[in-house]
């Protein structure tokens, strides 16, 4: 146990930072699509592929939102994961707990593996560095959601571990469970390359990830009529395209303090005090990252001023590269940590998956429903409030609010009366910028909150004067 205490340490934190997290409200994608099919699988289990109605555990007198208009569940992923979440919430009940106590075996298998993979790059020192990676904001924030990128990241950690202790058989297991809980486990193809060329010799079970994508897409064609998810947007030309992956680098090696980390590691590299397979294969793994990210890309397809980046997408990749470089030199872990903690609650450009500012507003969102201004109608709410406001499961409410209007970016302000709540990080008010709206209500954190706007008139702007999207 002694020789393990890294692992064991890095664990423990990681699990610690999900129950740290316990109370706070489901968000974005877990709030939309993953606990809705997760709560399928609790409510049929093998069945709930042929049933056509929705659990009654979603049930709650009211529409469901536009972005579930289409019906569930949705086959653009693969179905570990949230076979996964459906296990835990056929345990412990269809509520936002359930998620987060799903992701705890995630997190510690995250911090064990990290860990030990970082003694193989680096030894004794470079083990305790896993913590400085831990404390990432977006993978602080995963940590605090219910997204399938926790499951990919633990399984691709593992497997990239099992690569460099030469476990091929491990390895091949370890990227089909990757890729089949999200299609970038795929990736997971060109480290086990550069470990065949090391060993000088191919073996067959490098193909695993390859091989559990392919089957997969077979079985959403035969079921759906299409292979897999499109990307969200694709470069237009060369200049997009080196655009793109200039912003996915940054993202991954130095957004958030992160570039602080580098010369730490090009001195041990300059030293030679690097051990090059291991760094060849983990670091393959975090530049195959950047140039996929940044191919299809993850900017999202919506054409409007505050676009959410995806910021989720990159933490494979950013914590591959935090493990190279810290691993090459210790010390690059406290600057790592350091410029991390600082940045855990600072608003960013990207949108609510880069720092925990959205997690504040979801809280502010809970508070605000146990207030009497919940009362008021008629309330206008986005999509996101609007699902925690009235599907228990999110963790906001336990009884549905009811009465409640949805505004969305084109939403005609002419119609919009009574009160408009905003979000830190929620649907943007489109045209409702053009309505006079005095702040009647502020909830709020260190970088996140909710605003209550109560409805003073209607402000016809020219041409020349029409706002932009927030």
């Amino acid at each position: 146990m002694r020789k393990r205490r890294p692992e064991i340490v890095a664990a423990l934190f990681a699990a610690g930072v999900v129950l740290s997290g316990i109370g706070v409200p489901l968000m974005d994608d877990d709030l939309f699509w993953w606990t809705p099919k997760g709560l399928l699988v609790a409510e049929y289990g093998p069945q709930f592929i042929l049933s056509g109605e929705l659990p009654t555990a979603l049930e709650s007198g009211t529409e469901l939102p536009r972005q579930w208009s289409d019906g569930l569940p949705d086959y653009g992923h693969p179905p570990l994961w949230f076979w996964w979440l459906g296990l835990w919430l056929k345990m412990f009940g269809p509520h936002a707990h359930s998620v987060h106590l799903a992701v705890l075996p995630m997190a510690a298998a995250v911090g064990w593996g990290l860990a030990a993979l970082m003694r193989r790059l680096g030894g004794l020192w470079a083990a305790w560095g896993a913590l400085a990676v831990l404390v990432t904001p977006p993978l602080v924030v995963q940590l605090w959601r219910g997204d399938t990128d926790a499951g990919l990241l633990a399984f691709s950690i593992w497997a990239l571990l099992a690569l460099v202790d030469g476990k091929w058989g491990r390895f091949a297991v370890l990227a089909v469970l990757a890729t089949w809980i999200k299609e970038p486990g795929v990736l997971l193809l060109v480290p086990a390359v550069v470990a065949c060329v090391f060993e000088r010799r191919w073996r067959w079970e490098a193909l695993a990830p390859a091989a559990a994508l392919g089957i997969w897409g077979g079985v959403h064609y035969a079921m759906a009529g299409w292979a897999f998810a499109g990307a969200e947007r694709l470069p237009s030309g060369p200049v997009d395209w080196l655009s793109d992956v200039t912003s996915v680098s940054w993202l991954i090696l130095g957004d958030q303090g992160r570039f602080l980390i580098w010369p730490f590691a090009a001195w041990a590299v300059w030293k030679g005090l690097v051990r090059v397979r291991p760094l060849w294969i983990v670091g393959s793994f975090a530049v195959v990252q950047i140039g996929f990210f940044g191919t299809f890309n993850f900017l999202g397809g919506i054409d409007r001023d505050d676009a959410h980046t995806h910021v989720r997408y990159l933490v494979p990749g950013s914590t591959g590269a935090q493990a190279v470089a810290i691993s090459a030199n210790p010390w690059a872990g406290l600057a790592a940590a350091a410029t991390s903690i600082w940045h855990l609650k600072s608003p960013h450009s990207r949108g609510p998956e880069a720092s925990l500012c959205a997690a504040e507003s979801a809280i502010a969102l809970k508070h605000f429903a146990e207030s009497d201004s919940a009362d008021l109608r008629p309330l206008w709410v986005g999509s996101y409030a609007y699902t925690q406001l009235t599907q228990p499961f999110a963790g906001v409410v336990e009884e549905p609010l009811l009465g409640l209007s949805v505004y969305g970016p084109d939403t005609d302000p002419s119609d919009v009366q009574g009160h408009v709540l905003s979000a830190s990080f929620g649907e943007p008010l489109g045209r409702l910028q053009e309505l006079k709206l005095v702040e009647s209500q502020a909830l709020t954190g260190d970088c996140g909150g909710v605003r209550l706007l109560q409805v003073k008139g209607w402000i016809r702007p020219g041409p020349e004067s029409a706002p932009a999207g927030l």
